[in-house]
């Protein structure tokens, strides 16, 4: 979503447009997926709990959806996203969208673990 679209994207859910709320969906622009830590981390100067806050009001307005993984804590992408599997990178831990392998199987959680471009 493009900062326009964000702001379209609350406005037609009922939400305010916040700069937290604001730099949050932005991040879900990126195709990876996001705990709440992680979210928090890279928002420099937004407090972990105004993080999970959000998150959960994004998650309940269907703007974002949680993933499933065999992780303890949950992670978060866009909604709109079409389907498509995860790749775990083993060096910076990070949960990246990558395409299915088997797209006529839509209905299925795989999950990679091996390096990702950043990494590599």
């Amino acid at each position: 979503m493009h900062s326009c679209h964000i702001e379209a994207a609350l406005s037609s859910h009922g939400l305010r447009n916040t700069v937290d709320r604001h730099r949050i969906l932005e991040l879900f622009e990126l195709e990876r997926a996001w705990t709440a830590s992680e979210v928090s981390k890279r928002l420099r100067g937004t407090d972990l709990s105004t993080v999970y806050r959000n998150i959960q009001t994004l998650f309940s307005e269907n703007l974002i959806v949680r993933i499933s993984s065999h992780e303890g804590e949950s992670r978060y992408e866009a909604a709109e996203r079409p389907h498509h599997d995860h790749l775990t990178c083993q060096r910076c831990d990070a949960v990246v969208c990558v395409p299915c392998p088997i797209p006529t199987f839509t209905n299925h959680i795989l999950e990679f673990a091996g390096t990702c471009v950043s990494c590599r």
